[in-house]
């Protein structure tokens, strides 16, 4: 390989006007080599060499994952760790960046709350699931504590009045306690109808969980969902964070897995408002104690009408009740221990039954059915007799003539067959 003053030179003498040929004579290069000189820079740019980062060997992984939905850093960032990844989360956001589109700036005010005042709540809409042998939708209730940020999500089949008490509940057990106030929207489990000065009447049952727990139900203003900011980004954070690309099998596994990911992500992040961990901040709260009473009754309430053969359908399944209260209306109470009690219009319980999965089914007591006549033999119905004047007699055609034959000639005709 020629060294840079060589081909220095041989540029030079072809400056001057010498040809190629005698530029090989005085060199003693090829030709070919000096037309090749000629045709290069005198220096050749060094390139770089290409360097290899830590998340090169997870890029196909991560390519697949974008593919599936999957753009939030922190939540790639444990799974290729678990996956052997070295690096920080910076070269992840790095090369996660072209991929992402940007966002329309929002501009609000931020409302704070002091410890134990509020918390927020909201349903979310998360498509469908295969629950029970059934398609139904898929809800998330989500709760979130104004001021430690620490929050709880339940999935479920259905949003009405007693889910939504329901998961009330269970989210005070998880918190350990219960807020001043719950600010929500115009909820219809909640908010019966509002006035348009603002009276708001309330529902009857959704009232007495709040007196029985002691807190102020709030509501928002009609079209300013921001007013309840931290439960909107609550939510916001859970599709980011924990649905995509996530795997489930049943409604209680996607419960396992979404309150597994609160106890081990949600709750011990440093939240990026108040720069610490929801749960460091919650025995802080100040929360009034749940413990010390008993449960309210957030039995899911339907009512329906028996049919004539003693049978109740609820949801496509039919349970009997006692033969005393057929065709009758009823109150049907679906308890938090999975069983169905039936009542009648004076509030007595009739019967109790376990809740059936599935649809198609019919859950019957023979027991209720006692008493009852058993199935009778069927009328004969009465046949018309049509009576003729003796006059029509001589008119009927002659019976046909029968010729009598002996007992003897049977028996003999039954040897000759033999």
């Amino acid at each position: 390989m020629l060294s840079v003053e060589n081909r220095f030179m041989i540029k030079d003498l072809h400056r001057k006007g010498l040809s190629i040929s005698e530029i090989a004579r005085r060199t003693g290069n090829d030709r070919k080599t000096i037309r090749r000189i000629l045709g290069e820079p005198l220096i050749r740019e060094r390139q770089p060499r290409a360097r290899r980062r830590k998340i090169d060997p997870f890029v196909p992984y991560l390519e697949r994952r974008m593919a599936e939905g999957v753009l939030n850093a922190p939540k790639l960032l444990r799974e290729i760790r678990a996956l052997g990844y070295q690096g920080g989360i910076t070269q992840l956001r790095m090369f996660l960046q072209p991929f992402r589109q940007p966002r329309a700036a929002v501009v609000t005010v931020r409302f704070e709350t002091e410890p134990g005042e509020q918390a927020q709540v909201d349903w979310a809409h998360f498509g469908f699931i295969v629950h029970e042998g059934r398609r139904r939708p898929l809800y998330a209730f989500l709760m979130t504590l104004g001021w430690s940020r620490a929050m709880y999500v339940e999935f479920t089949v259905s949003a009405d009045e007693g889910w939504f008490l329901r998961c009330h509940l269970h989210a005070f057990h998880y918190f350990g306690g219960i807020p001043e106030e719950v600010l929500h929207d115009n909820l219809k489990t909640a908010v019966l109808s509002r006035e348009a000065d603002g009276a708001i009447h309330w529902q009857p049952r959704y009232l007495d969980f709040a007196h029985y727990y002691g807190f102020a139900p709030r509501v928002c203003q009609p079209y300013r969902a921001q007013t309840k900011g931290k439960v909107e980004s609550g939510i916001r954070y859970l599709r980011s964070s924990f649905w995509p690309g996530l795997r489930y099998t049943t409604l209680a596994d996607l419960n396992r897995q979404v309150w597994l990911w609160l106890d081990t992500v949600a709750n011990v992040r440093t939240h990026g408002t108040t720069g610490e961990m929801p749960f460091a901040r919650l025995p802080l709260e100040g929360l009034r104690p749940i413990l010390g009473r008993p449960d309210y009754d957030t039995s899911i309430l339907a009512h329906r009408h028996s049919s004539r053969d003693c049978l109740v359908s609820y949801q496509g399944n039919d349970y009997s009740v006692p033969a005393t209260h057929g065709q009758q209306p009823l109150l049907v109470k679906e308890t938090p221990a999975g069983e169905l009690l039936f009542l009648d219009a004076a509030g007595e319980m009739i019967a109790c039954h376990p809740l059936a999965h599935g649809c198609g089914q019919r859950i019957v007591i023979s027991a209720h059915y006692q008493g009852l006549p058993g199935p009778s033999a069927p009328r004969r119905r009465p046949m018309a007799v049509q009576l003729l004047p003796p006059d029509d007699w001589s008119n009927l055609p002659a019976a046909p003539e029968v010729e009598t034959r002996s007992l003897r000639w049977y028996d003999q005709l039954l040897e000759v067959a033999a």
